[in-house]
């Protein structure tokens, strides 16, 4: 008897494929959405809003300073200005010299939607350099150079 040996036929193994193009598209599309919704969070303008102080501010060397008060108008080197002239009266303060740092110091009391029109009055008249002024907690006396407290 002549029995052969039939070998099974070896089946071709089947490699895994996952598909990654819906998988992107769909965290894009988070990326998008979320980064819109975080823009729109903060949109609010008009609500009084108290300005935090910082521990580590530091007096500011004679720049051109810019003062939001309430109630009050807004002052350029201490000089009243009307809003709309905010651009001509730092050219007069500065020389016009674009690169002078514009140091913001307004009242925590001032809504929020004033001080962004200043800001972006001071940015129309291509003033770029712009600081906000901030004061240091009351009983904050160590420097802002000093060392950082390490927890035991």
């Amino acid at each position: 008897m002549n029995q052969e040996f039939i070998l099974p036929r070896r089946r071709r193994r089947i490699r895994p494929y996952v598909d990654l193009t819906a998988m992107i598209d769909t965290v894009f599309n988070l990326l998008i959405f979320f980064a819109v919704a975080s823009t729109l969070v903060g949109a609010r303008t008009g609500l009084p809003l108290k300005l935090p102080s910082a521990k580590t501010a530091q007096p500011v060397p004679e720049r051109v300073v810019l003062h939001l008060l309430p109630g009050q108008p807004v002052q350029v080197n201490g000089q009243a200005v009307v809003p709309d002239q905010i651009g001509p009266a730092l050219d007069r303060a500065t020389g016009a010299d674009r690169d002078a740092q514009v140091v913001v110091v307004a009242d925590e009391k001032v809504p929020y939607s004033e001080l962004v029109a200043a800001l972006d009055r001071v940015r129309l008249a291509d003033y770029h350099r712009i600081a906000l002024a901030a004061t240091r907690p009351r009983g904050e006396e160590k420097s802002a150079t000093a060392a950082p407290r390490t927890r035991p």
